[in-house]
């Protein structure tokens, strides 16, 4: 007869102190008590260049660090804070905690991990109450919006040839200038 094997939750803590000291010999995020490998592909790297590139930058600040949220941190592909922002708490040396209203867009790449980012990301920062969030895939962008308990109250997909309008900027942005093409 097998026993159920229980499986360790970390703390934001535990997980700040072991990566700290150097216990990742990967790049690895926090979500939910569990520790999630990060692994960037060409697909994956080339559209988080294209949308750094992108993404207006007039008053705000568009970044890649950790965004602590909740007991969770995750390592979204980019997001956008207001320039002014301060940070209103830190974790171990290095992580900034931000108030959810000075966080303006969160953005996943989604190539192996999109169940992941379309749910359990989703719930996470919707609970967090950031206004928008987004999962840019191979075919689409998923844009989630109305953050509540359970993540967020609406999503709309936008395809190739489409728009998608820039949540902080008078600006839209076309789909297709979002998304790298396809590696050969």
């Amino acid at each position: 007869m097998t026993q159920p094997v229980l499986a360790y939750r970390w703390s934001q803590s535990e997980f700040v102190r072991a990566s700290e000291a150097g216990a990742f010999d990967h790049r690895v995020e926090l979500v939910e008590g569990e520790i999630w490998p990060v692994v960037i592909g060409s697909w994956h790297g080339d559209t988080v260049g294209q949308l750094l590139a992108l993404l207006p930058r007039s008053g705000v600040r568009v970044t890649t660090a950790t965004l602590p949220t909740g007991e969770s941190l995750p390592d979204p592909d980019c997001w956008v804070r207001r320039a002014d922002a301060d940070p209103i708490g830190s974790i171990g040396s290095r992580l900034s905690v931000w108030d959810a209203s000075d966080v303006l867009l969160v953005v996943e790449v989604a190539d192996e991990t999109m169940i992941q980012d379309l749910n359990v990301k989703a719930k996470l920062y919707g609970q967090a109450g950031y206004p928008v969030y987004w999962v840019v895939t191979q075919e689409a962008i998923y844009e989630h919006s109305g953050p509540i308990s359970t993540g967020y109250r609406t999503r709309v997909e936008y395809l190739h040839g489409e728009r998608i309008t820039v949540p902080y900027a008078a600006a839209d942005l076309a789909i297709d200038d979002l998304i790298a093409p396809r590696s050969a």
